[in-house]
């Protein structure tokens, strides 16, 4: 990853105390806010999770019609999902966490390492999460 032109390589501070205030505002939100809500929760944590590589692909010049085209893709699933079908938006945060396995792998624009694991992590066990809920 190019240093002196990657966002978020310099701010890795910034990006793991962002990527905390998330999982906590994730969490904060689903137990505070009435059941209804669920669907429209998980698509709005979807779409914003969404944005952290095009930042990355815009301050490197690099695979930004890709990640533009992938964020896209998963931020109309999240939103068909939260209006229509919830399995659409299980569907784009296990999609978001299959990304960053591929990210971790070389696909797209350069991320760190420990970002992507842990994102992947995320996203798993959240899409798990709302499975399980949508199921029962």
């Amino acid at each position: 990853m190019t240093a002196a032109l990657s966002y978020f390589q310099s701010r890795q501070k910034l990006l793991a105390f962002l990527g905390t205030l998330y999982v906590v505002f994730l969490l904060l939100s689903h137990w505070q806010l009435p059941k209804a809500h669920v669907w429209w929760i998980a698509g709005v944590f979807s779409i914003i999770m969404n944005f952290v590589y095009i930042k990355e692909a815009r301050a490197l010049r690099q695979f930004v019609c890709v990640e533009a085209l992938i964020a896209t893709l998963l931020i109309v699933l999240s939103v068909l999902g939260a209006l229509w079908y919830p399995p659409l938006v299980i569907a784009a945060i296990f999609g978001h966490g299959c990304w960053d396995i591929a990210k971790h792998l070389g696909a797209g624009v350069p991320f760190l390492s420990w970002y992507t694991l842990s994102c992947f992590a995320v996203d798993t066990l959240y899409s798990g999460a709302l499975l399980l809920y949508w199921i029962s």
